[in-house]
């Protein structure tokens, strides 16, 4: 687990990588999809991003051995300063085709600058 910081005055950039359990990075396929939520525990999530459909402000996940997570400063004004949980499941089209998660990371949201 770790720590990421953002502001909600600025863009965020992000890549993640998705590891199996043996700690192997494992490369989403076409028909794949990678999901980033950020919230809190129980609670309904604040914002969602899914490979393949961006936000209609722009933010986006790009799927590869790095999945680049891209959160856009008007996504980011739209959620309210604190800490959160950022989610990352992954889809895997190949495997039971249903949502797993792959890891959950410390999202802490300033305020505007």
């Amino acid at each position: 687990m770790s720590l990421i910081a953002a502001s909600q005055g600025l863009g965020k950039t992000i890549d993640l990588t998705i590891e199996d359990v043996d700690g192997v990075t494992i490369t989403p396929g076409v028909h794949d999809k990678v999901r980033v939520t950020i919230g809190r525990l129980n609670e309904t999530p604040v914002f969602t991003v899914t490979s393949g459909t961006a936000t209609a402000n722009g933010s986006s996940i790009t799927k590869g051995a790095a999945n680049r997570l891209r959160l856009d400063a008007s996504d980011l004004a739209e959620i309210d300063p604190g800490i959160y949980s950022l989610q990352v499941d992954y889809y895997d089209n190949a495997d039971a085709q249903e949502w797993k998660l792959v890891s959950v990371q410390v999202f802490s949201l300033e305020g505007s600058l």
